[in-house]
Formats: C-alpha cells, sequence, structure tokens
C-alpha cells in the first residue's frame, strides 16, 4: 500500500513544536509519558460530487480548503457516482420501468469526490491516517493543495497513507478525489453484475468503501487476526496464534511493547505481551503462538458452530501498541474458535468436495449475495438480509465478487451464518490470461486486501479464488501465496465449475431457469442434487404487490419488453422468463391477467425451491454436501432469481425454502416416491411417526395412508416410506406428510400437489437448461370451491421497537381445504405488507376444521405511522382485511 512520509523539519523546531503541544495538551500517563490520541473517524458530509469534464481547476486547487463548489451535487459518503446522483434528484426512480435506459453512460468521463472536514487537536507523537476501503476504479487523491496519491487502483483495494505532514490540526482541512470509472462489459478488474441485471450505467464509480481519518501514536497496529486449531476429533481444547501487524510511523527505530487480551464472559481472560524494535518506517507481522505463550492453550473453550448447530459463540481480542509506555494504539475484534476441514468423495465418477464444521459434517445451503445495483446499503438492509437467511434455516451466504460489505460480516458471524466469499466469472477476473502488469498487481493486491478483512471472521468457511474457470496457474500460486502469508485458516478452491476444471470441487452444471421439481430429485440430470453446486436456480417473479412497485398496470400484463428488462441482461439468454411462463402455463392453466399469473406463480415458486432444497437435504453426506441457491436476493426489482425481492416482500419461493429447512422435515421425492426425515440439528429426536395420505380433488377423498415410527439420528437424512403406485387418482391429487412426535404434536406438515401426468425431462440439455418433453397437470388446483369459512383472530404485543402478532387460523368449512394461505401483516387496510417480516410458517393449508396458530415478528417503524392490519387470502380463498387489535 502507497504511504507517504511526513516531511522533514529541523530537529529543533520539531522539539519546541513537540514541547509547546505537551504544554498546551498536559496529556501525560502515569509513567511520564504523553499518550497520543487514539480515534478513528469516518468522514462522511460535507462532500460534493461533479463530472471533471469542463472544470480546468487541478486537484491542487480544488484541494484548498475554501475552494467553491456551487453547482456541485452533495453527496454523502460512501457512494458512487450514480447512487449520489439519484440521491441528489439528478436521476429519479431509476428502477421503474426502462427509465434507467434514461441515464446517459457515466464511464466516458472522470468525476471529483470533492469535501472539507476538522482534523481532532494534535498531541505530542501523533499521527494521522488517511484510509480508503474501497475506490472504483482509479483515483487521483490530493489533500490540502498537495497529491498523496497518482494512480490509487483496483476496486477492491484498500488503500492508506501517513498524512501527519499535510493536515491541519484541530483546523478545517480538504479532500479531492478524481475517479476514473471502470469499463463497461467487466473488463477491468471491479465489480461485475454479468447477466443478472443491467450494468450501472457508472459501473460504479466512486467512493463505494468507508473514508476514515485515524489518529494513532508512532506505531499503529492493523489486522488482528487469531487462527484456531482443535485437536480433532476432540474438541476439548484449542491453541490460538495471534497476528497483527505493527507500523512504525516515524524515520527512526522505536521499541514497542505489543499486548493483548483474550475475554469471554464466563471463561478466564488471557494477557500475552512482547517488547518489539521496528525500524524506522517498518511494517511488521507480531505473532503470538501457544508454543511461546502456553496461555494460548485453551481448555475446554467455547465453540462457534453455525446456525442449526449450536450457539455462533464469540470471543474478544483486544490489542495495544505501546511507546515509552504510553498508549500509542489499539485494536479490537471478535472471533470464534472454530475449525473447518474439507474432504473428498466421488460421486457419479466426479470429486465432489465436503466440509466438515469442528468435526461435524456440515451440508451448506445458501444463497448468492447482491448489493444494490448502486452499492448502497445500511444496518437495517444488513440486518434484514441475515435475518432473513436464518428464517429459511440456510446456513450460508455466498459473496461471488460482492465483497467488501464487512457489516454483514460482523453480523453473519454473531448469527452462525456461514459465509464463502471469492472472485466474480465471466470478466476481466477470469480472462487473466493476457493480463498487464499491473492487472497482476492489483488482483493480488485485491486478494491481500478482502481476505484480510474475511479472515478474522469466525464466519469465513470457504474462498473461491475462481467462479466459472480457475485462474492460470501462475495468477492462481500468486493467490496461494498470498492466503499462506496471511495465514488462512479455512479450505480454499481453485474455482467452483467442474465442467472446466475436473478437480474443482463443485460444479456449475445449471439449471438457471425454472424446472419441473423432479429435476433436483433425479441425480441422472445436470443440476440435480448429487456433488456439491457452487451456484443453480430458477427464474421467479416476485407477488403482485411488489410487481406493481416498479412496473407500470400495462407492463404488468401481457409480459413485454419491460418486464423482459427486469430478468436478465440484455441481449443475455436470460432476458426474459419464457421458460418459466411455459411452464407456468402448462401445468397451472392459461392466465389472463397480472393478479392471475402472480397467484399461480407463487404457488410454482414454493413448489420449486421446496423442492430445491428437500432434495440437497434429503441426499446429504451421501449424495450431496453443499448447494447455493442462485440468487438469495436480487441487485434491483427483479424477475428472475432470488428467494425473496427486492422489498423484501417474502414470496412462495421464500416459504418453499423455510419449510424444507426446517429443524426436522419430512419430504417427498417426485422421482423415486420415497419419503425421508431430515433432521438438521445435532440432536437425535426419536419417538417419531410418519404419515402419508394422498388424496383427490376437489372431494379430498382420501385413497391412500400409511405410517411408519422414525427414528430421526442427528444431522441425518433417513428414508421412511414408500408411495406406491395408486390407481383411482383424480388427474391432479394431493399428498400429505406429517410428522408427530411421541406426544402427538406436529414437528413438520407438508402438502404436495401432483398429478398422474407427471412432469417428464427431456434429452435435451445445455449448461443453463434441460427442456421438459411433457409437464404435469396441475390444473386439478382450479377447481378447488371457493372457501369463505376461514376465520382469524389475532393478538398484538409491542417491545423494544418490535412487534410480534399471533395469529389463530381455522378452517370452519365442513368439507373445503383452504388451499394456499396467506396471511401478511399490512400497514393500513388494504396497505402493503409490512417489511421485512418473519412468519413461523406461513402458504399453509387448513383441512376441513382444521386450525392453526402462526407469529410475525417485525419493526413498528417498518408500519410508518400505519395502523397494522391482518389479510387473509388463499388460492381458494378470498382475501379479508382487519384491524389489529
Amino acid at each position: 500500500m502507497p504511504v507517504v512520509r511526513r516531511r522533514s523539519r529541523p530537529i529543533l523546531s520539531r522539539l519546541l513544536a513537540l514541547l509547546l503541544v505537551v504544554l498546551a495538551a498536559g496529556v501525560v500517563d502515569a509513567r511520564g509519558a504523553t499518550a497520543a490520541t487514539v480515534s478513528s473517524t469516518e468522514l462522511t458530509t460535507g462532500f460534493a460530487l461533479r463530472s471533471a469534464t469542463g472544470l480546468a481547476d487541478t486537484g491542487a486547487a480544488i484541494s484548498q480548503v475554501g475552494y467553491g463548489t456551487a453547482g456541485w451535487t452533495p453527496v454523502t459518503l460512501p457512494s458512487t457516482v450514480l447512487a449520489g446522483l439519484t440521491a441528489a434528484g439528478v436521476y429519479q426512480n431509476i428502477y421503474f420501468g426502462q427509465n434507467l435506459k434514461s441515464v446517459p453512460d457515466l464511464t466516458g468521463q472522470n468525476w471529483w469526490f470533492r469535501g472539507e472536514f476538522t482534523a481532532s487537536a494534535l498531541t505530542p507523537g501523533q499521527v494521522y491516517w488517511l484510509r480508503f476501503k474501497g475506490i472504483s476504479y482509479r483515483a487521483q487523491i490530493w489533500l490540502n493543495g498537495t497529491q498523496i496519491d497518482a494512480n490509487a487502483v483496483g476496486t477492491m483495494v484498500a488503500h492508506e497513507y501517513d498524512v501527519t505532514s499535510l493536515i491541519r490540526p484541530g483546523a478545517a482541512n480538504a479532500l479531492a478525489v478524481l475517479v476514473t470509472p471502470p469499463a463497461h462489459g467487466c473488463k477491468d478488474l471491479s465489480f461485475c453484475t454479468v447477466d443478472w441485471n443491467p450494468e450501472a450505467p457508472d459501473m460504479n464509480a466512486g467512493l463505494w468503501g468507508r473514508t476514515l481519518l485515524d489518529t494513532t501514536g508512532p506505531v499503529a497496529l492493523r489486522d488482528p487476526y487469531v487462527r484456531t486449531v482443535l485437536p480433532l476429533p476432540a474438541t476439548n481444547a484449542a491453541d490460538l496464534t495471534v497476528y497483527a501487524d505493527a507500523v512504525n510511523a516515524t524515520n527512526a527505530p522505536v521499541t514497542t511493547t505489543v499486548s493483548g487480551t483474550i475475554t469471554k464472559a464466563g471463561y478466564p481472560t488471557v494477557s500475552f505481551s512482547q517488547d518489539v524494535t521496528l525500524n524506522a518506517g517498518e511494517r511488521r507481522e507480531i505473532v503470538f503462538t501457544p508454543a511461546a505463550y502456553p496461555q494460548l492453550h485453551l481448555a475446554n473453550p467455547a465453540l462457534w458452530w453455525p446456525y442449526q448447530f449450536g450457539t455462533p459463540d464469540l470471543y474478544r481480542l483486544s490489542m495495544s501498541a505501546a511507546t515509552g509506555g504510553a498508549t500509542s494504539d489499539t485494536k479490537s475484534i471478535d472471533f470464534g474458535v472454530r475449525q473447518f476441514t474439507d474432504y473428498r468423495t466421488t460421486v457419479n465418477g466426479t470429486s465432489f468436495a465436503g466440509y466438515k464444521v469442528n468435526g461435524q459434517n456440515i451440508l451448506f445451503r445458501g444463497g448468492g449475495y447482491m448489493w444494490d445495483l448502486l452499492q448502497r446499503w445500511d444496518t437495517a438492509t444488513n440486518a434484514a438480509h441475515i435475518q432473513y437467511v436464518k428464517d429459511m434455516g440456510l446456513n450460508t451466504i455466498r459473496f461471488e465478487g460482492t465483497l467488501g460489505n464487512e457489516e454483514l460480516y460482523d453480523m453473519a458471524d454473531k448469527a452462525g451464518i456461514m459465509v464463502m466469499p471469492g472472485f466474480v466469472c465471466c470478466s476481466a477476473w477470469e480472462d487473466d490470461s493476457g493480463w498487464s502488469a499491473e492487472q497482476a498487481q492489483v488482483a493480488t493486491a485485491s486478494l491481500d486486501t478482502q481476505m484480510r478483512a474475511m479472515r478474522a471472521h469466525a464466519s469465513a468457511f470457504l474462498w473461491t479464488y475462481g467462479s466459472d474457470q480457475p485462474p492460470t496457474a501462475a495468477h492462481l500460486t500468486a493467490y496461494k501465496n498470498v492466503a499462506a502469508a496471511l495465514h488462512w485458516q479455512n479450505p480454499t478452491l481453485d474455482n467452483v465449475a467442474t465442467w472446466s476444471n475436473a478437480n474443482a470441487g463443485m460444479k456449475m452444471d445449471g439449471p438457471y431457469v425454472w424446472e419441473p421439481p423432479v429435476l433436483w430429485w433425479d441425480t441422472t440430470k445436470a443440476g440435480s442434487a448429487f456433488g456439491t453446486t457452487g451456484e443453480e436456480g430458477t427464474e421467479a417473479p416476485p407477488p403482485l404487490e411488489s410487481l406493481q412497485k416498479f412496473l407500470a398496470p400495462a407492463d404488468q400484463w401481457p409480459i413485454g419488453t419491460a418486464w423482459n428488462y427486469h430478468s436478465g441482461a440484455p441481449g443475455s439468454v436470460f432476458d426474459n422468463t419464457t421458460p418459466y411462463t411455459t411452464g407456468l402455463t402448462s401445468r397451472y392453466g392459461s392466465v389472463a391477467s397480472a393478479a392471475e399469473y402472480s397467484k399461480k406463480s407463487e404457488v410454482q415458486n414454493y413448489e420449486n425451491t421446496r423442492s430445491f432444497f428437500e432434495a440437497w437435504n434429503a441426499h446429504e453426506y451421501t449424495q450431496s454436501f453443499g448447494t447455493i441457491f442462485w440468487m438469495l436476493d436480487s441487485a434491483w426489482p427483479s424477475v428472475h432469481w432470488n428467494l425473496y425481492d427486492y422489498y423484501f416482500k417474502p414470496g412462495g419461493g421464500y416459504f418453499g425454502a423455510k419449510k424444507a429447512n426446517e429443524p426436522v422435515h419430512i419430504a417427498y421425492d417426485y422421482a423415486t416416491k420415497k419419503v425421508f426425515v431430515v433432521n438438521s440439528g445435532l440432536a437425535a429426536r426419536g419417538g417419531l411417526t410418519a404419515t402419508a395420505s394422498v388424496y383427490t380433488i376437489p372431494d379430498l377423498a382420501q385413497k391412500y395412508t400409511t405410517q411408519a415410527a422414525v427414528t430421526a439420528p442427528a444431522n441425518a437424512s433417513t428414508q421412511v416410506l414408500t408411495i406406491p403406485a395408486l390407481t383411482g387418482l383424480s388427474t391432479t391429487y394431493f399428498l400429505r406428510l406429517q410428522l408427530k412426535d411421541a406426544g402427538g404434536a406436529v414437528v413438520s406438515d407438508n402438502l404436495y400437489w401432483y398429478s398422474t401426468q407427471a412432469d417428464v425431462l427431456g434429452n435435451k440439455s445445455n449448461w443453463y437448461r434441460t427442456t421438459p418433453k411433457t409437464y404435469a397437470n396441475l390444473t386439478g388446483l382450479n377447481s378447488l370451491p371457493s372457501n369463505s369459512g376461514v376465520t382469524a383472530a389475532a393478538t398484538r404485543t409491542a417491545s423494544g421497537g418490535r412487534e410480534t402478532v399471533t395469529i389463530t387460523l381455522t378452517n370452519t368449512s365442513a368439507t373445503t381445504l383452504a388451499f394456499f394461505l396467506r396471511p401478511e401483516v399490512t400497514a393500513g387496510n388494504g396497505g402493503g405488507e409490512v417489511a421485512p417480516v418473519t412468519y413461523s410458517d406461513n402458504y399453509l393449508s387448513l383441512w376441513p376444521g382444521e386450525s392453526t396458530r402462526i407469529t410475525a415478528s417485525y419493526l413498528t417503524a417498518d408500519l410508518h405511522g400505519q395502523a397494522p392490519y391482518l389479510r387473509v387470502r388463499g388460492y381458494n380463498v378470498p382475501a379479508t382485511s382487519a384491524p389489529l387489535p
């Protein structure tokens, strides 16, 4: 990283200046040493943005205090160019319809970010550091009239400067950054959205990461990290190795005492320390090993466990550097005592990677995270993502190139959600055979920056150097050298696609468009639930209420240009949802309106996503070892690839995933007609009974029923039943699976709708699709009689800004099923569903006379001042709305 050294001054004048400051400040520690201020201030306000085109002034002038910015666009950091212009109203409602097309290309010009800030007062020996967590793509940086970097390059590279000689302590300072945007078409080593939505018109140029002004004494600490090793298979001890970099910011040798403590409530405090002499300007890694510091061998540590496996316990590491007896810098992190290991198993002739945590097999299941198209996020948004991941029963988030949202990593640590970082596919990142020397340097610097940010996190379990294709040998070696130098403690993969690298350990064979549920179970088909997959998924049109937020009524139906613009990237094979719509109309019947399309698509999304996760879960550790659904969320309002939509309105795919991933679940295999019970926890469940019953539609006549006693071993899938070939069924029929405990309480309740005319997959297959040959006939659902006999009673409690609603739903009809019921807490009568929101269950069905109780939880603030209402509707249940008490 580039470092600007302080300007030299005559020794006498420096001593006099320091003496004056000491006398003025009067800050002296108990041993007589003067303590520098240790602080970190994020620079956010007081900045403005404008195109460099037509501006003749240089950085030397623009970075002077008092420079006039009349006509510039005010901007709050961090911000990309387009995010800043949109926030200021220069471009409006750009996610609606095709409005994004009206934004001009913003990459053909450079952009100035300029602002003023007040620096803290100077104390003796104090050093000022200017740190940029993310600039895209290239920048010239000026401070108070002086250029401190002529070429800060690399979107994912952090940049840090000692600016002590340039800062005006206790006074106004001016910072100016001239940004050169990345090239379109993913031609730079920048962020890239490949084919899942249109490119941002600015390619996310700007100061997208945090900008910080830090103060330390003469020695600064950087990147503390604790590597944890368990005596596997035992977990009753742990060896900790602590690393931190110490930086001497002076022009002379300095002796510093680097100390640390490890704390956790209820556990002994561990302390350690060593004296180090650093040469002038030296940056050195300081290491504390269990061999030299036996106290770093912990007995019976609290372990960090992923979600559904246990508690994600965290320890606190606090470190300090002292010079002359005074604190020079401090750093603290949370870390987990845990160990991820990998293994290989051959399935269908291919070697696949599996993973263990603390010696226990773990099936990773998750989704591919996308930040907003303009890279906007905040704490509430990050918290909603983590909340939804857990609510769906997922345990993993994949970051394919969307690296740098460090707050999300922190939240994942606390929630027990594993994270899978790596670089993006289909771009300059993978077109590395022709890299320039600068690009090669940017790539390794990017890895160094991002791996430093990730390595201390308990949630990080894997790093993938490539996605669809592995890096070339030379660059892969350079990457692995970076990981070794950083003591990366987790498994790595060269890439995640066996089609390009037979030893990758993961496959990426698609599909990426809709397939019938049987595909996930038929392990003769590409993309089915065998091995380990880095990603696969389907189109997922959002609920009607979300469509209405980004499409005009005429664009909602019939499907046309505006709809397709919100599918995949224009000109890609994903710029339409034809496979999805063909499947929907062929299976559920013709569609005449947006409302009808949404009603049926919600059912199809639920059915398909539930089956996806059920198949991967049911085959765990024998045929399947981990899966990532493409995608978790969408970068903008999309009709393709998401488990929940841009507005955080949970829909059919969300609740299908939630059902499939419940802690103990009973599931149906569409290919073999077997029934499985999957226990996702580390405690066995005995005394269970599984029941399978088949009913005709619409009369609900029971044509078959059977049951079996079940013991569900910990962290395992067990086959418990097989549904025989049946006769006398209606063309569309119901299969109801239930799992009850010894007391008769329902553990898992799962309703399937299928057909005597099964989905049949064809032999035509490519990297994104296996084309169905024939479709199931599910139109019998449309013959279900209307049911107006569903009643709803609710209570509401509020505490700490959060509300909990308990809802009791009853089907009072003596003859008619209430199918696919959707209770929603809305903001006002007829308003939108409050979001984000979690429900204990949803999109459920009630047999005649049945009743169920569910809970909903949300923040009061997300009602936006409206009174809460309960809306209830279903596939054959008319909508009702009533105020919540």
